[in-house]
């Protein structure tokens, strides 16, 4: 099996995850724990794109807007389309970072983060330096999600509250 269909094979994992941590940016605030004692803030940045699994015809909706509740795009929910793409924004303390994730390959993609405050023309390395730490910031953080999503994902907690806890809110009063 080549990587590609690997990759096709497992990226539901991702879809699953993207539609997971929507649903937990709407119904709990969107704040978890990271590595070290961080706290950080997800929030949808108001793009979706879900696409339709069907063999005979992919059928594509990309969402966006500046309402919180996409609710065009969790009406795509309910018609079975799952989310290939979401535009985050993180929060850490007084640095934010917007990126688009990938379901299938879990990458991001548009990464803009805080401003530098080193002067390009001081040091250049420590530029550098300081630029790679800016980006392994939300890296790490979405690795730590992404973790936490995959624990509960292969508990008995999955079956039992979370799924029917996202069918909720894909189905639920929040419609309008």
């Amino acid at each position: 099996m080549n990587v590609l269909d690997q990759a096709r094979d497992t990226e539901f994992l991702g879809r699953e995850f993207l539609t997971w941590l929507w649903f937990k940016t709407e119904t709990e605030g969107g704040l978890f724990n990271l590595e070290e004692g961080l706290t950080g803030e997800f929030v949808v940045d108001g793009t979706l794109t879900l696409t339709s699994d069907s063999d005979d015809r992919r059928e594509t909706v990309v969402c966006t807007g500046e309402n919180p509740r996409l609710r065009e795009a969790r009406f795509a929910l309910t018609e079975h389309k799952k989310v290939t793409q979401a535009r985050f924004r993180l929060v850490i303390g007084d640095d934010t970072w917007v990126f688009t994730l990938d379901s299938m390959w879990m990458n991001f993609k548009s990464l803009k983060g805080p401003k530098l405050l080193r002067d390009p023309g001081e040091d250049p390395d420590g530029m550098f330096y300081e630029k790679m730490g800016v980006v392994e910031q939300p890296v790490a953080a979405v690795d730590a999600v992404y973790h936490r999503f995959l624990e509960i994902r292969t508990s008995a907690e999955w079956e039992e509250s979370e799924m029917p806890a996202i069918a909720r809110w894909i189905h639920g009063d929040s419609l309008e």
